[in-house]
């Protein structure tokens, strides 16, 4: 921490702040300068010594890992009642990692303390992203059942109908892991719709001699959306997938420094929590990216 923010952070102490007080207070009372001159100069000391002390170190880390715990807590009552049994235990289970490995070395080494700070921070992350799967899921499973009833419709107005791919039936809770393919089958069947669909309109485009010069542009413009569209559902699928490699990356590491946090240097435990911070930190930014999640929906046909 900077120099100036640990001299800020003593100044705003509680019981600075009384003291201040308490010279105000007196030098009001006798009508005399000489307790506020006595405090300024103790208060002088006082900001000199005392943040470069050990003490006020290790009040400063108790205090932000009080805030993160406090932080964490906040978000855990939110987020983790909206997730699936399955990975709310999940969680669960990394919490309890995460208190295994404190056990083990709670001496006060500040690479320790470093260590402990980025696995909260990797807990608070799991939360985020366990929300984002639940929200990504639902999206897909919505606009799955949409593009559906809008293709059925569609072909059911046709002379001939199509050869029709049998519709992906989403579960209750999408299930999203490396081991399944609903995340690649939905995105493909939502995908196969929105083709359909511009097919159409390109056909009718193409075969009609005249078209009405607003209506020519209203089709134009659906078929832009729908391939804007065709590529956001994209986006989220890869991010999905992505999000479920990621946690499990978080899992594993968890039990990884559980395992060798005795065993291993201080550089090497903390080399080895960096580099699942850096992949995550990257997840983040690529779900700030994903523009609003609240996005225009427009029929596949008319």
């Amino acid at each position: 921490m900077a120099q100036t923010s640990k001299v800020s952070e003593a100044f705003k102490e509680p019981a600075n702040a009384i003291g201040l007080a308490g010279v105000l207070a007196l030098a009001a009372g006798f009508l005399t300068p000489i307790p506020l001159i006595v405090g300024l100069v103790a208060e002088a000391a006082y900001l000199l010594f005392v943040p470069d002390s050990k003490w006020f170190d290790r009040r400063l880390a108790s205090k932000y890992d009080a805030e993160i715990d406090a932080r964490r807590k906040k978000l855990k009552d939110q987020v983790l009642p909206t997730l699936a049994p399955e990975m709310r235990d999940r969680y669960l289970r990394l919490e309890t990692t995460r208190d295994q490995i404190y056990a083990q070395c709670d001496d006060g080494r500040p690479w320790f303390r470093e260590v402990l700070r980025k696995l909260d921070f990797l807990l608070e992350k799991f939360l985020l992203f366990g929300s984002k799967e639940v929200q990504f899921g639902n999206y897909l499973a919505s606009v799955l059942d949409e593009v559906t009833r809008e293709d059925t419709a569609a072909q059911s107005r046709q002379a001939m109908p199509k050869r029709r791919v049998p519709p992906v039936v989403a579960p209750d809770e999408p299930v999203v892991s490396p081991e399944n393919n609903w995340v690649k089958q939905t995105v493909a069947r939502i995908q196969e719709c929105y083709d359909a669909e511009l097919q159409r309109i390109s056909t009718f485009l193409d075969q009609s001699q005249e078209v009405e010069l607003h209506t020519k542009a209203v089709l134009e413009k659906r078929q832009e959306v729908m391939q804007r569209r065709k590529e956001y559902v994209s986006r989220i699928g890869a991010i999905l997938t992505n999000l479920s490699h990621q946690s499990r990356l978080m899992e594993d590491t968890f039990g990884l420094i559980n395992d060798e946090i005795r065993a291993r240097s201080p550089e090497q435990v903390l080399a080895d929590i960096e580099d699942v911070v850096f992949q995550t930190n990257a997840m983040n930014a690529a779900l700030e990216e994903v523009a609003p999640f609240e996005q225009m929906k427009v029929p596949v046909s008319a």
